[in-house]
């Protein structure tokens, strides 16, 4: 009889465990109604697979998600809400399982512990299921870290091109996970001489961005289609809304950090100084003012329009509170904390204020923060699955969508 080590005993009920909740949820949801987005995607993947387009005019991204569910569906020339669904499911299985082989080349340690917390996580999991992109671009995002972490930069480069196909703006989190590999690997060598050694190892990063210069002189633009709602805009909205938004997801790692952020602050009085900043900038420059932030059967816009807006400096506290706590933790790397300018430069641009574009910055945040403690542990997953199970509920029954 052949025994398997904890580890692996660990691994193989981790992949067991996502593949029934997966197949729960799928048949949970599989005969609903189209939920929001998902009746235009569906138009957009039955347009390319009946040869209309291969570019829907009504798709502000690269529309690689699209021909992806296309290619697979092409065999069969057979496409529902149902069968996309199913796709989908099957895909962001995938993504689940390169985010758990990443958390293992971080650390071993706690591969499992972030892997639960991923796929658990409330404002990932609706998603898995139904007909969206976003699990799909971090799938490609995971695979790119994971092959430059193990240094092959070339493969980080092919996976970061085919992330850029799902969505442009992955660009972003190219160039971020090659500073990354430069500091881990690299650093402190910029002279000429050393620079001609490294240098040509990310040549697929440069083809990556030489790709993007070519589709921003070809399409003029950016943003593919749909450029009435979706255009470059300075806003400051989804920045401050992934701060307050990250005060309740991780609750219990923020309560726990409490002594820590109070020490911070005896330390470091200038905290406050910046603080007073942050909240100025809130007060004068957060609004809600797209016409997508105002429908209201979505639970973020509900919270944007009756909670962040009207009462800004009772809504502040938790943003304020999320900073501080930001502020003391711990990553495993030095260089992981340039996840911070990153996600700034990655949330400014967006005119949209949306729960889905915050999903690539803090599942990196979770994957390179260090292990959370039992206790953190023992409150945490209750959490989430109450969470889960209230947004599930509310989605099958078409009140509301996160």
């Amino acid at each position: 009889m052949i025994k398997f080590d904890k580890e692996t005993r660990g691994s193989f009920y981790f992949f067991i465990t996502t593949l029934m909740i997966l197949t729960i949820n799928f048949l949970f949801i599989k005969n609903i109604l189209n939920i929001s987005d998902e009746e235009v995607h569906c138009q957009q993947i039955l347009d390319i697979l009946t040869g209309k387009t291969l570019l829907p005019s009504t798709c502000p991204y690269l529309p690689g998600y699209h021909w992806s569910i296309a290619i697979i569906s092409w065999p069969f020339q057979y496409l529902t809400t149902t069968s996309a669904r199913l796709i989908s499911t099957v895909l962001s299985f995938f993504c689940i399982l390169a985010y758990f082989f990443l958390a293992k080349k971080m650390d071993r340690s706690s591969a499992l512990q972030k892997a639960f917390l991923f796929f658990l996580c409330p404002i990932f999991f609706p998603f898995f299921s139904l007909i969206y992109t976003d699990i799909y671009s971090m799938f490609y995002v995971f695979l790119a870290l994971w092959a430059a972490l193990n240094k092959r930069l070339w493969l980080a480069g092919i996976f970061g091109i085919l992330s850029i196909i799902v969505r442009q703006n992955n660009i972003l989190w190219l160039m971020f996970i090659g500073w990354i590999t430069y500091f881990e690997n690299y650093y402190p060598q910029y002279r000429w001489e050393d620079v001609k050694k490294w240098l040509p190892k990310f040549s697929f990063f440069f083809l990556a961005a030489v790709l993007m210069i070519f589709f921003f002189i070809w399409n003029k633009d950016f943003v593919l289609g749909d450029r009435r709602n979706h255009f470059l805009h300075w806003n400051v909205g989804n920045v401050y809304f992934t701060a307050f938004i990250f005060f309740f997801l991780f609750l219990p790692q923020n309560l726990e950090n409490f002594p820590k952020i109070l020490d911070f602050l005896k330390r470091n009085k200038i905290i406050w100084l910046i603080l007073i900043e942050i909240f100025l900038v809130y007060l004068l420059y957060f609004k809600v003012d797209h016409r997508y932030n105002k429908i209201g059967r979505y639970v973020h816009n509900i919270i944007l329009m009756y909670i962040m807006e009207p009462h800004k400096i009772i809504s502040f506290l938790p943003i304020a509170y999320s900073v501080l706590s930001l502020c003391v933790t711990r990553f495993h790397r030095p260089s992981f904390y340039l996840l911070y300018p990153f996600t700034l430069v990655f949330l400014l641009p967006l005119p949209v204020i949306e729960i889905r574009y915050s999903f690539i910055p803090i599942a990196l945040f979770l994957l390179f923060k260090e292990k959370d403690s039992e206790r953190v542990l023992l409150f945490t997953f209750p959490l989430y699955v109450f969470v889960i199970f209230c947004f599930m509920n509310l989605i099958r029954d078409a009140s509301y969508f996160p």
